[in-house]
């Protein structure tokens, strides 16, 4: 019964009630039922009437109170499953790397569960599953495979049939092959299968110290809920690294064209003034041709740490733009010697962007950071880092001693850093622009859109 329809009744019944006894009172039995014991009779029925009625609203009260309560109790386990899926997914949001997805996921499930441990295994190319990464087991306890065929072990078993399997019992149970897992004092396994798209793309097996703990309908909604978004997150990760992969191999071509261009102007260069230092010499100018040899001396110079910061640049960056662009400015500071001012704005560390856009974004600072070490040797300068708007804006910015940028720079040998930057922002569909005045330093912005655990432990608890 719902309240509007028990405030109805205890509004109405009462008020019939009272109208039939008035009418008995003043009825053809008033005057027994005035005189003893009639009187009595009246009320012993009120009292008990009165009784009566009471324990009935209470009992419907006691019944609305316990179907509140239980749905009380089951909107708070929704919102605990809710938080226990946003607090996975923010986890595996924060890395990229497949290493980083899976430690991230083993760690959050542990702490939501009733699990003590866990491991992920992950499809290979032959069909069988290889353990990825595990938490919650004590380094090597038992000396067991890390591959597993499709129906071997709890692992295999939950891949083959594509549903999860709950083992209450280890020692009794003979899907367990591998008798080496008993040794970790666990009471219950659950091996769930991670399926994308009707692929199986792992498997996550779960082992807890509370017989039974696993077998849960409402733990196993969770991991079920946890399942799917980890074989998205597994797949994206691997989709990533393949992308990056292209983009690194991409950007290692470029930098062997651009390496090749300037080594081959430079050489020219060189050249040049190698025979205008004979002529000199022969001549007798010597005074000319130690200055000529001063300008080689500063190009050879120049482009050894263009080339050392190229050879640099062609590592694998890390992680995200943040730690691929510590990277670069702990690089600067070791070629030239000075400190660089990094700042990173609120919003950029969780804002993830393509490899492309990572590469390049850091390459532009990488040779903007070059510019600064050339032309304006000791400065500080400072790169900054912002998301505003639905853009990500990088700025290099320097207190050196500037230049016209309609005017190309006499320096004796060519530099086309400039133009090389805004071909790698445009080629990201970013914008580009350059800042400067004489004596008065130098700005580089970057504007690009936006779109809004360590090694394996051999200790394996699936059998």
């Amino acid at each position: 019964m719902s309240l509007r329809k028990l405030k109805w009744m205890v509004v109405i019944a009462p008020a019939v009630y009272l109208v039939i006894v008035t009418v008995l009172l003043r009825g053809p039995f008033h005057e027994e039922l005035h005189n003893f014991p009639g009187y009595l009779y009246v009320l012993g029925a009120l009292t008990t009437t009165v009784v009566a009625f009471s324990l009935v609203v209470f009992a419907i009260l006691a019944r609305v109170e316990r179907s509140i309560l239980e749905q009380n109790d089951e909107l708070q386990r929704r919102n605990r499953e809710l938080a226990a899926l946003l607090a996975f997914g923010q986890a595996t949001n924060a890395s990229p790397s497949l290493e980083g997805v899976l430690d991230a996921a083993l760690d959050v499930i542990v702490s939501l569960t009733s699990a003590e441990a866990g491991e992920i295994w992950l499809a290979d190319e032959d069909g069988g599953l290889t353990l990825a990464r595990t938490v919650g087991v004590e380094p090597e306890p038992v000396r067991e495979p890390t591959h597993l065929g499709l129906g071997t072990g709890l692992a295999g078993l939950a891949a083959r049939d594509g549903s999860p399997i709950v083992v209450d019992d280890v020692d009794l149970d003979p899907t367990l092959v591998r008798r080496g897992v008993t040794a970790l004092d666990h009471s219950s396994y659950c091996a769930l299968p991670l399926v994308r798209k009707g692929e199986t793309v792992g498997v996550l097996v779960l082992g807890g110290n509370v017989r039974e703990a696993l077998a849960g309908a409402s733990e196993l909604r969770l991991l079920e809920a946890i399942g799917e978004q980890l074989a998205t997150e597994i797949e994206n990760a691997r989709l990533h690294e393949r992308v990056l992969d292209g983009a690194v191999i991409e950007e290692r071509e470029r930098l062997a064209r651009e390496l090749h261009d300037g080594l081959a102007q430079v050489l020219g260069y060189v050249n040049t003034q190698t025979l205008a230092i004979k002529r000199l010499l022969a001549t007798g100018r010597t005074v000319e041709a130690r200055t000529q040899l001063a300008a080689m001396e500063d190009a050879a110079r120049g482009v050894y740490a263009d080339v050392r910061g190229a050879i640099l640049g062609l590592r694998t960056p890390q992680s995200g733009l943040v730690a691929g662009l510590h990277r670069c400015c702990s690089d600067h500071e070791r070629l030239s010697g000075s400190t660089v001012n990094l700042h990173v704005g609120d919003g950029v560390a969780s804002t993830r962007l393509p490899a492309p856009v990572e590469i390049q974004v850091t390459r532009i600072v990488q040779e903007a950071l070059g510019n600064v070490r050339k032309h304006a040797p000791g400065v500080v300068p400072t790169v900054s880092l912002g998301v505003v708007g639905g853009e990500l804006t990088v700025e290099v910015e320097d207190d050196g001693p500037g230049f016209e940028p309609g005017r190309p720079r006499r320096t004796g040998w060519p530099h086309f850093g400039l133009q090389t930057m805004r071909e790698r922002a445009e080629a990201i569909g970013g914008a580009f622009a350059v800042e400067s005045t004489p004596g008065a330093g130098t700005r580089i912005v970057v504007r690009v859109p936006v779109a809004g655990r360590t090694e394996v432990r051999r200790a394996s608890l699936a059998g």
